[in-house]
């Protein structure tokens, strides 16, 4: 029981801590439960979320269940999954009444924006260090995976294709990669 209320507090807070959607909540998460609570390696943190992106539904719930899978089983998934949804449902509905209130407001539009630029290096951060845990794994350069990041990075940036074809790719070469 004490872990599940640790697991609903700790999303709680983290909930409370993460602006700009899922993805922005993911260095968060990730400093909560690698770093802080020492619940996931660098590298599960990592498999689980290469999990959450091929899983349909919105990103930092699917994380928090999976974590709170990991922890505690089904109740855990639900402690985590209600952790998760409480903040977002409360500051959703009172951020809903203050941007119409204050849509023409100056300093709140300015606040937005900084906000803003708080999530884009937010998700800079924790995009160079999943990078860099998938190409190094044991402090071991991966060539395979770092071609594979590469050609990822090249397509997406360059083609523009629909992600879950470039997610398709990356399984298959994956799959063939391991037989090096």
């Amino acid at each position: 029981m004490k872990l599940l209320l640790d697991i609903v507090i700790t999303f709680i807070k983290i909930q409370l801590l993460s602006f700009g959607g899922g993805h922005a909540s993911i260095p968060v998460v990730q400093n909560e439960v690698v770093e802080i609570k020492h619940w996931m390696t660098m590298q599960e943190f990592s498999d689980l979320l290469a999990m959450d992106e091929i899983t349909p539904g919105p990103l930092a719930i699917n994380c928090a269940t999976f974590v709170g899978k990991k922890l505690a089983g089904v109740p855990g998934s639900i402690a985590a999954t209600v952790g998760c949804i409480i903040p977002s449902c409360v500051i959703a509905l009172i951020f809903s009444r203050m941007y119409k209130k204050y849509l023409s407001n100056r300093l709140f539009i300015n606040e937005l924006r900084s906000l803003r630029c708080l999530v884009i290096a937010l998700l800079a951060v924790t995009t160079i260090s999943l990078a860099l845990g998938s190409i190094y794994v044991n402090n071991t350069l991966k060539i395979w995976n770092s071609l594979i990041f590469l050609l990822s990075f090249f397509l997406l940036y360059k083609y523009k294709p629909n992600p879950i074809y470039v997610i398709l790719l990356g399984g298959v070469l994956g799959i063939i990669g391991s037989f090096f």
